[in-house]
């Protein structure tokens, strides 16, 4: 299984901090959020990872080349990173990936790395992780019904489908070669209409609706956030890194 790390974002309300490096190389403890990811992925036996690149790319290829910690990067360019969204940023890699089965992370995260353990065991094969709600404020909401599968998804749900949360998206997910197919042709419908800015997440929920299921496994207690704004750094270096300090050392 391949793994493939969304990095082409600007990050813009993190500026400054990201006006020369991109979110995936902020430096949280010794180590960037990129290396805790793809040191949790090598722990997890994946041994090749493809990184969609794209704001200051350059300096994401200088820092890992074409191999770190014993596993293979490939790089993808998202050149309309200014003006595109993640599915776009996904689609870029599609003639890569094609065939396998992947297993999907965002760049500007930070987590206990029994997050990846959990997608690649599941019983599911098309699955979202969904952690705790962490009441940020910016979270994406995840409903489910009685057979875990994915009913409601988005920032912006009725505020009784809030209610009703089992937690928010992790920006994990596993997706097998067939789901991803379906993906990509919702993606090129849109491309169709010049729609260029959709979160993948929002693909994937319309291809569920559609027919093709996707299930959530929640990690409850799990140690993790998602990296957008100033507050989200500053609760990673005082709340989450602490506890998950442990667990990523063992995994160096």
């Amino acid at each position: 299984m391949q793994a493939v790390i969304l990095a082409a974002g600007s990050g813009t309300r993190l500026r400054p901090l990201t006006e020369y490096i991109p979110k995936g190389l902020i430096r949280i403890g010794d180590k960037t959020l990129l290396e805790y990811s793809l040191n949790a992925l090598k722990h997890n036996g994946i041994d090749e990872v493809i990184i969609v690149v794209g704001y200051q790319s350059e300096l994401i290829l200088n820092k890992f080349s074409n191999h770190y910690n014993g596993l293979k990067i490939i790089y993808i360019f998202n050149h309309e990173y200014a003006h595109t969204g993640s599915m776009y940023s996904l689609s870029q890699a599609k003639d890569t990936i094609k065939g396998n089965d992947i297993l999907l992370l965002e760049s500007d995260l930070l987590f206990d790395p029994k997050a990846v353990r959990i997608a690649l065991n599941s019983q599911f094969k098309d699955l979202i992780l969904a952690a705790d709600l962490s009441n940020s404020g910016d979270e994406v909401y995840i409903c489910v019904d009685n057979n875990h599968r994915l009913t409601a998804l988005g920032k912006n749900i009725s505020e009784d489908m809030k209610k009703k949360a089992v937690g928010e998206l992790m920006g994990i997910s596993r997706f097998s070669d067939k789901f991803l197919d379906a993906v990509f042709k919702k993606a090129e419908e849109e491309y169709l209409q010049e729609k260029y800015t959709s979160h993948y997440e929002e693909c994937v929920f319309a291809v569920n609706q559609s027919g093709c299921p996707v299930y959530v496994e929640l990690c409850k207690g799990l140690a993790w956030i998602e990296i957008d704004r100033q507050e989200d750094l500053e609760r990673a270096e005082k709340h989450i890194y602490p506890g998950v300090k442990k667990f990523i050392y063992e995994y160096r």
